[in-house]
Parts: C-alpha cells; structure tokens; sequence
C-alpha cells in the first residue's frame, strides 16, 4: 500500500536519510581529488574535470526532475536511481582511462541527482520547509562525518576505486528505508492546476541566481582550506581531522535551523549567517593556530547548514505548486562546480589566498542581499 504524505517527525527523518545521498561525491571532493592525482597520476586539471561532471550531472537531474517530479511513483524513482547510482559507481572503481571515467562519474552524478531532487521535493512539501531541511541538513552532516571517517582506509585499501565503492554500498544500504518514504508529495499533480496561487516565478528564479552565488561562495573557500591550513603551519593530518569536525559543527548548524524554524523569520538568520561567514572567511588569512583553525572551520561549516535550510525554506514557501524548488539543487550544484573554478584562478603566488577570500566574501555579500530583497518583496507581494 502506498505511503501518503505527512509532516511528522518519522516521514521527515526517513526523508533526511535519503537526502545525503546526491551530494556526498561532492562534500567529499577533496579527498576524491586527492586520490585521483596520487593514484591515477591525473593533472589537477583532470581531476577538477572529474569532480566538475559528477556535479553538473546533479545540475542536469536537478533541472529535468521539474518536468517529471509530481507525474511518477517516489519510491520507484528513487529506487531505481539509487541502484543506478550504485551501479555507475562501481563500474567506476576499476576504471582508469580518463575519458571513460569522465562519462561515469557525469552518469553517477545524474542518479544520484536524481534521488536528491525527490528528497528536495518532498522537504519542500513540509508545511514547515525551514525546520525539515535543517533536520535533513543535520543528517547530512552526520552522513559526511562517518564518510569522512571511513574514507582514508577504503582510499588505502582500494584507491579511488575503494572511495567509489563506499558510495555504492552507501546508497544500497539507503534502500532500507524505502517502505517509509511516502509515494507522493502533498501536492500532488491533481493539486497543482489553476486553482493553486501562482508562483512569483521572477522572485523564485532570482532566488536560484542568488543560490548560484551563495555556493560559489561556500564551494570554493572549501575546496582550499586544507591548502591555506597548510599556508598557516599546520600539519596535514591536524587539517584533516579539522575538516572532519567541521562536520560536526555542521550537525549543530542543522539542529538550530530545526529548533528555530520560522519563528525568527528568515532575515535574521540570513543576515547572522551572512555575518558570521565574512567573519570565518576574513579571519582564515591571519596566522591561525589550530585551536583557531578548528574554530573557524566550524563555524563557517555550520552557518553553511543555517543559510541553505533557510535560502531552501524561502524558495519552498514561494514555489506553491512545488515545481520549481528541485531547480535550486541544480543551483546549487552548479555553484559547488563554479567555485573550485574561480576560486583556483585567483591563487596568487607564492600560494596566496586573498583572492580566494575576497571571492568568498563578496560572494556571501551579494547572495544575502537578494535573498533578503526577495524576503522584503514577498511580504509586500
């Protein structure tokens, strides 16, 4: 029997489970990266290429899934992804040729985007969209840690090949949970015809536009704090364990979006998370000891989870037919592959970071105040 739809605490926890699951090769990018240069002997070119069509096949899902999000089945969607998704991976482990590579890496990144889209839809069907992505935001930094943790000895064990097997054993563990997601979305098809209110569609793409830049942001400080760690004096494996409590920080990020939902508002946060992030970013190109190191690290990790719940949150609130939110994971995919880009073309020499810094910032800046403008225009509207 199908499973209806419902705004309790089990359906929104079985639907955080599954949420990880599209951005984890991601999150995890710079240890892929890592393995990909040290065990192929791929150019950091190369290796950047490999990461960047993972994340524009999650871009591609993310846009196509608003054609078919509310016209098939959850659970066999998400089914079928998710062994597809396993299936991609490992055929990747035993492949070296780079073109090859290249073609999976863009396919596992398509149904794992896939599966993403569903749990987006179905958070943003949530009648409190802030409170359930900050849940799914926790789980997700639960999800990273363990990878995180196992992933140095899957890496020794396997190589690159060891890391994309631990994906595909992930995301067929997952499968677990399919009899508790629920079939369809609360508003369904049916219920998203000429009687629902329509959406401010400007506001919403606008609100993707921001989205792109708030992940430029985020994605490309990210992929080179282990190097302005090092820039700093700090030892490699200190930079590691660093970036794995993070994670950890992020889980308390995610809880405080749960607990507060909207009862804040949503320019509040915002403008915190805004802050607090300039703050991190700015403070990474003094002379950081490790305890400062750690500090910032976590806390720019955790405002990350805040400002994603709420950015997500404001768009859901908006989409009132639920077709245009799946477009944000697009959005945000393709900031996450811009980032790393940008960002590696303002290193300086000898390796400087300022740019990186001031891309960041500038970023967050600009990203804040539009989806503050949107807040602004949507309680007028």
């Amino acid at each position: 029997m199908a499973r209806p739809f419902d705004d309790g605490w089990r359906t929104t926890t079985v639907i955080s489970l599954l949420y990880p699951l599209g951005p984890a090769a991601t999150i995890l990018m710079p240890l892929i990266v890592g393995a990909l240069i040290d065990g192929y002997g791929y150019s950091p070119e190369q290796a950047g290429n490999i990461a960047a069509a993972e994340g524009m096949g999650i871009v591609v899902a993310s846009f196509a899934a608003a054609l078919w999000i509310r016209r098939f089945s959850w659970v066999r969607s998400i089914a079928v992804a998710t062994l597809a998704y396993a299936g991609f991976n490992v055929a990747s482990s035993g492949i070296t040729d780079y073109g090859t590579l290249l073609a999976l890496r863009f396919a596992a990144g398509t149904a794992g985007g896939c599966v993403f889209a569903v749990t987006v839809a179905a958070l943003g069907d949530n009648r409190q969209p802030d409170r359930a992505f900050g849940l799914a935001q926790a789980v997700q930094g639960v999800a990273m840690l363990a990878l995180f943790g196992l992933a140095p000895a899957m890496i020794d064990a396997g190589g690159t090949g060891g890391l994309y097997n631990l994906f595909a054993v992930y995301g067929v563990v997952l499968l677990v949970v399919l009899g508790w997601f629920p079939h369809a979305g609360r508003r369904t098809t049916a219920e998203t015809g000429p009687t629902v209110a329509a959406a401010p569609v400007g506001l919403i793409w606008i609100g993707l536009a921001a989205s792109i830049l708030y992940f430029i942001n985020v994605f490309g400080l990210w992929a080179f704090l282990e190097r302005m760690g090092q820039v700093a004096g700090l030892q490699p494996v200190a930079i590691a364990l660093a970036l794995g409590v993070s994670q950890i920080v992020a889980i308390a990020g995610g809880l405080a979006a749960t607990w507060a939902g909207d009862r804040f508002g949503r320019a509040g946060p915002l403008l915190i998370v805004a802050a607090g992030q300039t703050a991190a970013a700015w403070a990474l190109l003094g002379q950081l000891g490790l305890p400062a190191f750690y500090a910032v690290t976590g806390l720019f990790q955790a405002l990350f989870i805040v400002g994603v719940s709420y950015q997500m949150g404001l768009i859901a609130s908006l989409d009132h037919a639920g077709r245009y939110l799946v477009m944000m994971t697009g959005a945000q995919g393709l900031g996450a592959a811009l980032g790393p880009a940008l960002a590696g073309a303002l290193v300086g020499e000898p390796p400087a970071y300022g740019g990186v810094v001031a891309l960041a910032i500038s970023c967050c800046a600009l990203s804040t105040a539009v989806f503050l403008a949107i807040v602004w225009r949507s309680r007028s509207a």
